[in-house]
C-alpha cells in the first residue's frame, strides 16, 4: 500500500487533493484545447456551401484526431491513469520495483509510474559518438 493511502495524515489528505487537482486541470486543459479548436473552425465553416463544410469537417476532424491521437492522448491517458491510482491508493508506488517514487519526481511530473532508478535503467544507453573510443565505429 502506497504512503498516500497508509498515512492519512492531513498533510497527506492535502497533498492528495493538490495533486487531483493538478492531474483534473491538466485534463481539462486538454479537452478545452481541442473543443476550442473545434468551435473556431464551425464559425470558419459557417459561411460556406454544404459540399466545402463536408469536405473541410472531414478534414478538421482526421487533423484533430491525428493530433490527439500523437502526443494529447497519451497525456490525457496519463493523467487519467494517474487519478486511478490516486483513487486505487496506489498513486506514488513504482510499477516496476514497488518502491516509493520520489516526492521531487512525483512534483515535477504527477503522472510518473516509475521510480527514477527504474526510469534511468531503461532508458536506452546513448553512445557519444564524438568520443574517441567510439570514433572509429
Amino acid at each position: 500500500m502506497s504512503r498516500w493511502r497508509a498515512r492519512c495524515t492531513p498533510c497527506v489528505v492535502m497533498k492528495t487533493r493538490l495533486i487531483r487537482q493538478r492531474l483534473m486541470r491538466q485534463r481539462h486543459q486538454l479537452m478545452l484545447r481541442y473543443r476550442d479548436e473545434l468551435d473556431r473552425a464551425d464559425e470558419q465553416l459557417g459561411a460556406r456551401d454544404a459540399e466545402m463544410v463536408e469536405r473541410a469537417t472531414e478534414q478538421w476532424d482526421a487533423t484533430v484526431v491525428a493530433r490527439l491521437g500523437e502526443t494529447d492522448a497519451r497525456v490525457l491517458g496519463d493523467v487519467v491513469e494517474a487519478l486511478r491510482r490516486l483513487d486505487a491508493g496506489t498513486y506514488g508506488e513504482c510499477l516496476t520495483c514497488g518502491e516509493e517514487i520520489g516526492d521531487a519526481r512525483l512534483d515535477a511530473l504527477p503522472t510518473a509510474t516509475v521510480c527514477i532508478e527504474c526510469a534511468n535503467e531503461a532508458r536506452p544507453t546513448r553512445v557519444d559518438v564524438t568520443h574517441p573510443a567510439h570514433a572509429a565505429r
